[in-house]
């Protein structure tokens, strides 16, 4: 099993980060229910409260794939340029041991 490790930083316009954690909120159960979400964890900045870390991780590219194409994804993507400062920053990242 291929497992994919991603890293989301997320920016959130000053006075928006209670829309960020709401809209996480509203997401987490539609995406923890996908077949291959191993984690999907909303992390805040402690310095700065505008600034987020999204943990995910999936079995396998194709579940990943799957994920990003479903309706409440796609949903939430359409919404979130409403309260984030620009794009998000994804890294993928691998096990090292």
């Amino acid at each position: 099993m291929n497992e994919v490790n991603l890293l989301v930083f997320i920016e959130v316009m000053p006075g928006k980060r209670d829309e960020q954690i709401e809209a996480y909120k509203k997401l987490k159960p539609s995406v923890l229910a996908e077949p291959g979400c191993l984690r999907y964890e909303l992390l805040s900045d402690e310095k700065d409260e505008n600034k987020f870390i999204l943990v995910e991780k999936w079995a396998s590219k194709a579940a990943l794939d799957a994920h990003d194409n479903t309706e409440h994804m796609i949903a939430a993507d359409a919404h979130s340029p409403t309260f984030r400062a620009g794009p998000a920053i994804v890294k993928i990242a691998s096990s090292v041991i």
